[in-house]
């Protein structure tokens, strides 16, 4: 872990590295194996933003796969439960050349941000913890607050993100531009979780396989599109807006508090420029 945060720092001189070596320099080789899903069935790697419907696509996902029997849906990120490769299975060495050689395509989904902070803090970090709440809850409140058993208000979930380094962040609250390597991995598809009925079936295309009838489970249980302007404020919009920078401008999502429950649903000719812009 303190390696690749070392070695992150130095992103100007490593440019010209092999991209598993600037992968290993942005993520631990845990967080790899946990988000770069390969589907060589599919022709794809699709890269898991966590609150981004990231279990509601990794469901639909194993539907595809042709998966039987049920399975409790917060069971789906463990790695042992999901029919397709991981890094750990070929080596980060393996999973970069199958990207540089367009073996397997890129893929993601992403969110606008203001409604992915709230959502990361309302589902981890809003109400006080009980003394039989699951250790890695408590550790991942460790992360930002001393007392992790403490409530903690959404202004000071920002101001504790906000003194830390994108490479130290963990994944929930980490920029998903950073997060999904965007300056060095060729994504052939962006989608947005405000469309993501839509966009999952627009994958389709890429994958060659009809995707409309796979089912999308809901799973927005901390409801945060329906609540915005309940939490926001203009300094934690502010908060946002600098944390959050790499992600207005590379998903072309406006820096302006979303109105509707649904969030900045995503425009065609915007989520086409991000496929095409977002390594420049």
């Amino acid at each position: 872990m303190k390696a690749f945060r070392v070695l992150s720092r130095v992103r100007p001189f490593f440019s010209h590295w092999p991209l598993h070596l600037r992968m290993a320099a942005q993520m631990s080789a845990g967080e790899i194996n946990h988000s770069f899903h390969m589907m060589p069935e599919l022709g794809i790697i699709y890269v898991s933003i966590p609150k981004v419907a990231c279990t509601s696509l990794k469901l639909a996902f194993r539907e595809v796969y042709g998966a039987t029997g049920s399975i409790r849906p917060g069971a789906i990120h463990d790695v042992a439960n999901q029919p397709w490769q991981h890094m750990r299975d070929l080596g980060l060495r393996d999973l970069a050349r199958r990207i540089e050689n367009g073996t397997l395509k890129p893929v993601t989904f992403v969110r606008n941000p203001f409604s992915r902070a709230l959502s990361c803090y309302r589902n981890q970090f809003e109400y006080p913890l009980r003394n039989w709440d699951k250790p890695n809850r408590v550790h991942l409140r460790s992360l930002l607050i001393e007392d992790p058993m403490r409530r903690m208000s959404f202004a000071e979930f920002l101001e504790a993100v906000d003194r830390q380094k994108s490479a130290g962040m963990n994944g929930h609250w980490r920029p998903q531009a950073d997060f999904v390597m965007a300056k060095d991995i060729p994504y052939a598809f962006i989608g947005r979780q405000e469309n993501l009925r839509e966009d999952f079936t627009a994958l389709g295309k890429i994958v060659g396989t009809n995707l409309s009838s796979i089912k999308l489970a809901s799973r927005n249980r901390s409801g945060a599109g329906a609540s915005l302007a309940d939490y926001y404020t203009p300094e934690t919009i502010e908060m946002v807006r600098r944390i959050y920078a790499a992600d207005f401008e590379t998903f072309g999502y406006s820096r302006d508090l979303p109105v509707s429950p649904g969030g900045d649903a995503a425009q065609p000719e915007v989520l086409g420029r991000t496929v095409e812009e977002v390594r420049n």
